[in-house]
C-alpha cells in the first residue's frame, strides 16, 4: 500500500571474516549469555568478545554498539553466527541487523579494542535506536505496553528552547519495574533515571536547542505490562527546590477516598509531578492525587517532582465491616449463550471487603464467574443470588433464558511495524483499525451489538489463529466481520497479504479459514491488490489485455465471490491502495488509509474527532446501511480524497483507487444504528 508522502533511508555495512573466534567461543560454551533487550558493558581489551542469546520471536533484530565514554567512537566489528553458519556481519554503531528465528540460538562475535555498550533488540518502530517514537515536550502522556520480556522502547525528543525537561515512566500495574537512560544522537549515555520503590522512574535534563535526544525505556527482571510515559518542559529555567503536600498523615475508613494536593516551589519551576503508593493492596493513588483505601493496613503515598524533590504522606486504612448488599442489576431476560455483567453494591459503600459469591438455582440454567460475569446456558428460569463474603448478606434476581439470539463478531487486523527486511513501516494501520473499532461500537446488525477484537502486527499463523479464536462458537444465525489492512499485492492469480514479520497470507488461505465459520461473513479488505479476492480489475479491458504480463498469469479464482460472503475491497486487483495524512509532517498520529476514512464516514464515525457522526452512506435515511449503499459512498469518497490529495501535491489525476464490492447491487443490510441510541 502506498503512502502519499514517501521517506527513504539506507545504510551499508562492511563485511569481515573471523570464524575462528566463533568456533573457539562455541567450544567454550558459546560465549557469555546475553538477554535480548539488555544493555551491557563490553570490554574488548583482549581484542574480541563473544555473546550467546536466543531470539524470543520471529523478527528482525539490531545489534547496536554505543560509546562507553562521551566523545569516543568505538571501532567495533561484529559477526552474527547460528552454529557454524554466518548470518550477518558489519561494523559501526549498527553493525548487524538480521531476521532471526524464534527459539534459535545465536552467537555474536565482537572485534575491536577498548570499551563499549552493547544492545540487541527487535528492529521496529519504538523498539530500536534508529526508529524511535517522537515525543512532544508540551506535557503529553503516552500509554505504551512492554509486550514481550526483553522489549526495549526508544523515544526521540528535540526541544526548541533551553528549558528543563522532565520525564517519568509510571507502571499501570503492580509488579512492573521500569528503568530508563538518556542518550544523545550519537549514542553517548548522558544520564540514568532515578528509580522509585514502586517501579516508576523520573529524570530531568537541560536540553540544547536543536539537539535530538534518545530516551531508552525497559523493564527490570524481564517484566511486561502497560505503563504511561509523561514528558513536560518547563516554562522557566528553574528546577523545584521544595515539594510539599497538603497532608503528611491520613486515616481512611475502609474504601474512603481523600484528595492530596502538592505545592512546588519556586512557582516558576517545571511543574512535572506524579504519585505512587508503597502498597497498592492497602491504598491506591491516581495521578490527580486522590487516595483510595483498599484494605486495612499502612501505606506511604509519595509525590515525585523534577530535580529529585519528593514528599510523602503516611496513610492508615481502617476496617469497615459490611452491613448489607444490593444487586443493581434488575431481573434479566437473556438468550442462550448471552453474557451479562452483574452489578452490585456492598453497603456501606466504603466497606473494606467488597467481595461477593454467586449461586444459581436450579443449576444448569446459567453460570456466574467470581467477577460477576453471567452466562446463560439453557432455556428456563432461575434465581441468581449474590452473598457478601463479609457478614453473609445476600440479594437475588430472577433470570429468564430464552432461545439463542443472533451475535455479531468482528475481527480487525492491522500490520504497521514491519521488520526492516520486509517492507517500509506502514504508519496509519493502527489508526485505521482504531477508527473502525470506534465505528463498530456505535453500530449493530438486527439489534445485535458488534463484539470487536483487534490484532496488530501478527504473523500469517497468528492471523489464522485469530480467525479461529474470534469466531469460535458462531452459529448459522450469526454475522461475522473480518477486516484487514496491510501491505498487499496481486501475483500469480491471487491476492497476497504481507504480514509484519515477512510471512505471507494468501486470500485462498484466508477464505479456507473463514469458510468454516458458520453464518454470514462480511469481508473488508484494505490493501493494494485487494480486488483480487473477488477477481475484480478496474475495467474489463484491463482483464483482457495485460493482466498475464503484469501479474504473472491470468486472473485466478475469486475465492470470496460466493453466496456465503459480502465483500468490500479498497482497490482493484491491479491498483495501489493509498494512505493519507492532512498533517504537513505526514505524522504517524494523523495517518490513516483513504478507504478507512471513507468507510468510517459511511458508517457514522469521525476519524478525526474519534466520535459518532452522521451515517453518510444511509442514502434513504432509514437508519440502515446496505452493502450497495456502503459501496456507493466509499467509492465516491475515496476518489474525492485522492483528487484532493493530488491537487494539494500538484499531481491531480495521478492517484486512482476503485473500490470493489461483491455481490454488486446487493441490498442486504450491513450496519444499523444501535437500538435505542
Amino acid at each position: 500500500m502506498r503512502w502519499l508522502a514517501i521517506l527513504l533511508a539506507g545504510c551499508a555495512a562492511a563485511m569481515l571474516p573471523g570464524p575462528w573466534f566463533v568456533a573457539r567461543a562455541e567450544a567454550a560454551g558459546g560465549g557469555a549469555a546475553l538477554a535480548v533487550g539488555a544493555l551491557v558493558d563490553v570490554n574488548l581489551s583482549s581484542g574480541a568478545a563473544a555473546y550467546s542469546f536466543t531470539a524470543p520471536s520471529n523478527s528482525v533484530y539490531d545489534c547496536c554498539v554505543f560509546p562507553a565514554e562521551a566523545g569516543e567512537t568505538p571501532a567495533v566489528r561484529a559477526e552474527l553466527w547460528q552454529g557454524r553458519s554466518l548470518v550477518a556481519q558489519g561494523e559501526g554503531m549498527l553493525p548487524v541487523s538480521a531476521r532471526l528465528t524464534a527459539g534459535a540460538d545465536y552467537t555474536l562475535a565482537l572485534y575491536g579494542s577498548g570499551r563499549a555498550r552493547l544492545e540487541i533488540a527487535r528492529h521496529a518502530l519504538c523498539r530500536c535506536f534508529d526508529q524511535p517514537l517522537a515525543l512532544d515536550a508540551s506535557g503529553d502522556t503516552y500509554s505504551k505496553t512492554i509486550a514481550r520480556a526483553g522489549d526495549v522502547h526508544w523515544y526521540a525528543l528535540e526541544a526548541e528552547a533551553p528549558l528543563p525537561v522532565a520525564l517519568g515512566g509510571i507502571p499501570a500495574e503492580a509488579g512492573l519495574a521500569l528503568q530508563a537512560q538518556l542518550f544523545d544522537a550519537a549514542g553517548n549515555l548522558l544520564a540514568e533515571a532515578l528509580r522509585t520503590t514502586g517501579g516508576a522512574f523520573i529524570m530531568d535534563f537541560m536540553p540544547e536547542p536543536g539537539e535530538c535526544y534518545r530516551v531508552r525505556v525497559s523493564a527490570l527482571r524481564g517484566g511486561t505490562g502497560l505503563y504511561d510515559l509523561r514528558v513536560q518542559q518547563g516554562s522557566g529555567d528553574a528546577l523545584p527546590d521544595v515539594l510539599a503536600l497538603s497532608e503528611s498523615e491520613l486515616v481512611l475508613e475502609g474504601r474512603q477516598t481523600a484528595a492530596l494536593t502538592a505545592e512546588i516551589r519556586p512557582a516558576d519551576a517545571v511543574g512535572f509531578l506524579f504519585w505512587e503508593s508503597s502498597d497498592r493492596r492497602v491504598a491506591r493513588v491516581n495521578q490527580s492525587g486522590v487516595v483510595s483505601g483498599n484494605r486495612p493496613g499502612m501505606a506511604v503515598i509519595t509525590a515525585y517532582g523534577a530535580g529529585g524533590v519528593s514528599a510523602r504522606c503516611r496513610v492508615e486504612v481502617t476496617r469497615v465491616p459490611a452491613q448489607g448488599l444490593r444487586l443493581l442489576t434488575p431481573d434479566l431476560a437473556l438468550g442462550v449463550g448471552d453474557s451479562y455483567a452483574l452489578e452490585w453494591a456492598v453497603l456501606p459503600e466504603n466497606a473494606s471487603r467488597q467481595g461477593v459469591s454467586f449461586a444459581v438455582e436450579p443449576a444448569g440454567i446459567a453460570e456466574v464467574d467470581p467477577g460477576g460475569a453471567l452466562t446463560a446456558l439453557a432455556e428456563g428460569m432461575a434465581t441468581v443470588t449474590a452473598t457478601t463474603k463479609d457478614g453473609g448478606f445476600s440479594d437475588s434476581l430472577t433470570l429468564t433464558v430464552g432461545p439463542a439470539r443472533r451475535r455479531c463478531r468482528a475481527l480487525l487486523v492491522g500490520e504497521q511495524n514491519y521488520a526492516a527486511t520486509v517492507a517500509d513501516v506502514r504508519p496509519g494501520s493502527a489508526n485505521s483499525v482504531a477508527a473502525i473499532r470506534g465505528m463498530l461500537g456505535e453500530l449493530s446488525y438486527s439489534g445485535a451489538r458488534f463484539e470487536v477484537e483487534t490484532r496488530l502486527d501478527v504473523s500469517r499463523d497468528g492471523a489464522l489463529a485469530a480467525v479461529r479464536d474470534a469466531f469460535a462458537g458462531a452459529a448459522e444465525r450469526d454475522v461475522s466481520l473480518f477486516y484487514i489492512t496491510c501491505h498487499g499485492y496481486y501475483a500469480n492469480g491471487m491476492t497476497h497479504f504481507q504480514m509484519y514479520d515477512g510471512s505471507v497470507l494468501t486470500a485462498q488461505e484466508l477464505e479456507r479459514a473463514l469458510r468454516s465459520v458458520p453464518g454470514r461473513v462480511l469481508v473488508i479488505v484494505d490493501c493494494c491488490g485487494s480486488g483480487g479476492v473477488i477477481g475484480r480489475a478496474s475495467a474489463s479491458e484491463d482483464i483482457l489485455a495485460g493482466i498475464r504480463e503484469v501479474f504473472g498469469g491470468a486472473v485466478g479464482p475469486a475465492p470470496f465471490a460466493g453466496s456465503k460472503y459480502r465483500v468490500l475491497a479498497s482497490a482493484a486487483l491491479e491498483q495501489d491502495s493509498y494512505r493519507i495524512s492532512f498533517d504537513e509532517a505526514a505524522s504517524e498520529s494523523d495517518m490513516a488509509t483513504v478507504f478507512a476514512r471513507a468507510l468510517c464516514e459511511a458508517g457514522g464515525w469521525s476519524l478525526e474527532r474519534g466520535a459518532r457522526s452522521a451515517m453518510r452512506a444511509d442514502a434513504d435515511y432509514d437508519g440502515v446501511v446496505t452493502l450497495n449503499e456502503l459501496y456507493s459512498y466509499t467509492a465516491r469518497r475515496v476518489m474525492w480524497y485522492l483528487n484532493l490529495a493530488g491537487g494539494l501535491s500538484g499531481r491531480e489525476g495521478v492517484y486512482v483507487q476503485s473500490v470493489q464490492a461483491w455481490p454488486e447491487g446487493d441490498t442486504a443490510p450491513v450496519f444499523e444504528r444501535t437500538s435505542g441510541e
